[in-house]
């Protein structure tokens, strides 16, 4: 788990690369909805993707890297699930691994929805292409 943390962090930190968004994800709310924007990179080598959170009381960031394709692959079947990764993601000597998040979404009639929990909370997800 340590190697994939280190490998992604070094891959963010020394690729420049250009981003598409891939899903615009909102939880329905009656106030400001938290959102949840998430983009591919366009590595060469790797599927790099970026989950932008931003809800009332701020934003954060996490990441995923998968082998080259996965995104479109799933994309094509109907779904998308990853680990939701961030820069303080570990796994602990009894096995926990802490500060990660799970993203999973499915389409239903060309929609998306499905969930996201991460920062301790569970934000039920409506998304768009």
């Amino acid at each position: 788990m340590k190697k994939l943390i280190v490998a992604a962090l070094v891959l963010a930190g020394s690729t420049a690369f250009a981003e598409t968004t891939v899903l615009k994800c909102a939880a329905p709310s009656k106030g400001k909805a938290a959102t949840i924007t998430v983009t591919l990179g366009d590595d060469t080598s790797v599927d790099f993707l970026t989950m932008e959170v931003t809800e009332k009381t701020g934003s954060s960031t996490f990441f995923a890297q998968l082998d080259k394709g996965t995104v479109a692959g799933q994309m094509k079947q109907g779904y998308l699930q990853l680990l939701a990764l961030t820069e303080k993601s570990a796994q602990t000597e009894d096995g926990v691994i802490r500060n990660t998040g799970f993203f999973g979404v499915s389409a239903d009639k060309g929609a998306f929805s499905g969930f996201m929990a991460a920062n301790g909370n569970i934000y039920p997800l409506s998304c768009s292409k």
